[in-house]
């Protein structure tokens, strides 16, 4: 009985600790989704390369997923920008303007890893040094006998 009900009292924690995503705003659909729709018209009018372009989808799929959202609502205002599209389609000045935006995106986020590389690096190279300080400090070791049993301790 007192297994089950610390068991149900760390789930009712747990589940109360746990952070859902928040819903995405009206925009963000449309902003997603355009980055979405321009991946696609850029590369089949040929104004962006194909890796770029898949940057660009990963990214959108990324962002989408930060948030709770409606996929049936994301597919009509997918579709919707599409048509958009595909009745005015984007110039080669937009899809390099996004193109841009895309590879800024990248070396930002590359930027961001290689700081978070040599954040890590400098504490693990902090962390041997006071690991090596610790070990080189002198120690003193006090040993009581009692009966038997010798206890030591070292400081």
């Amino acid at each position: 009985m007192t297994r089950f009900l610390l068991t149900a009292t760390l789930a009712a924690v747990l589940v109360g600790c746990a952070t859902p995503k928040p819903t995405i705003p009206y925009i963000n659909y449309q902003r997603i989704a355009l980055a979405d729709v321009a991946a696609n018209k850029c590369v089949s009018l040929g104004f962006l390369d194909y890796q770029i372009a898949a940057a660009a989808k990963n990214y959108a799929a990324r962002d989408l997923n930060s948030w709770t959202y409606d996929p049936v609502f994301y597919q009509t205002t997918f579709n919707e920008m599409s048509a958009a599209a595909e009745k005015t389609p984007p110039t080669k000045a937009q899809c390099d303007s996004f193109a841009v935006a895309i590879v800024q995106r990248q070396q930002q986020e590359q930027h961001n890893y290689q700081q978070q590389q040599l954040a890590a690096q400098q504490q693990q190279a902090l962390s041997q040094s006071l690991q090596t300080l610790q070990n080189s400090m002198p120690k003193t070791t006090y040993c009581n006998k009692i009966g038997w049993q010798t206890v030591c301790n070292t400081y």
